[in-house]
């Protein structure tokens, strides 16, 4: 069982516990899991954080930036990871059709309701989202896509753009006769 001691923390006023990694059994400060709440030192811990992922606000807001003990990483956290890349993987994969292509794209029927990003840093942002999101859903084409973007920012110097976007997901094979 862990014992608690209180230690100064990297903050005025703030303590951190030093209890015992349930996993190597060090008695360190420990960080808690962000499924069970167990202590597990940084060496037993597996982090997720934006560094390691593409598209960090894709991923499931219950993994984002959390720190998971080894037990609950393996139970179901690392199958939703491992997912989470075989998507991103597929994404760039994935067949775009913009709006003014339409010639290529008119016998491919449309049954899908469209995939929408908002708030992406650039152009390339938004339609790498929006391969995602088709991907996500099974697809590996996307059509009818419309990127735009505005210009955000206060006063009258500096304002930068903002994009977004749209397109309908959609099966090439499934074509109007």
């Amino acid at each position: 069982m862990a014992h608690p001691q209180n230690v100064p923390g990297p903050l005025l006023g703030e303590t951190l516990d030093r209890l015992t990694c349930e996993l190597c059994e060090k008695n360190k400060t420990a960080l808690r899991c962000s499924s069970c709440g167990s202590p597990s030192c940084k060496n037993c811990v597996e982090f997720i954080d934006e560094d390691q992922f593409e598209l960090i606000d894709l991923l499931p807001d219950d993994l984002k930036n959390k720190t998971f003990c080894r037990n609950c990483y393996q139970q179901g956290v690392a199958d939703r990871v491992n997912q989470y890349f075989e998507i991103v993987e597929r994404a760039k994969d994935v067949n775009v059709f913009s709006k003014n292509q339409s010639k290529e794209s008119r016998k491919i029927i449309r049954r899908e309701a469209p995939v929408i990003v908002k708030d992406c840093q650039d152009k390339e942002e938004a339609l790498l989202k929006l391969a995602f999101l088709t991907a996500g859903r099974g697809f590996d084409t996307i059509v009818d896509v419309e990127l735009s973007s505005h210009k955000v920012g206060e006063g009258k110097s500096y304002k930068k753009l903002v994009w977004s976007g749209r397109g309908i997901p959609v099966d090439p094979k499934n074509q109007k006769k």
